[in-house]
């Protein structure tokens, strides 16, 4: 199913939004769709991270289809870190 998301960021101190359609599976959307949506809003927001160097970036609002807010949701997301398994 394709959504689309827009973003308002933050960074540094420079305001700026960004819309774009993207695709969220099927299975994920018919089980949350706001946390699927949320997904795909993180990710996105990680590439840009990586665009602008890693710099301070507060997520200020995020939508998708222009009415389903899930700012919130996208806020709570943390990535998943690989298991210690270090033998020291």
């Amino acid at each position: 199913m394709n959504v689309v998301i827009e973003i308002t960021l933050n960074i540094e101190g420079n305001r700026g939004s960004s819309r774009g359609s993207f695709f969220v599976k099927d299975r994920d959307f018919k089980d949350d769709p706001n946390f699927a949506v949320a997904v795909v809003s993180y990710e996105w927001i990680q590439q840009l991270k990586r665009e602008t160097g890693q710099r301070e970036t507060i997520i200020e609002k995020v939508t998708w289809n222009e009415v389903n807010d899930i700012t919130d949701i996208v806020k709570e997301i943390q990535p998943l870190l690989p298991e210690d398994n270090l033998p020291f």
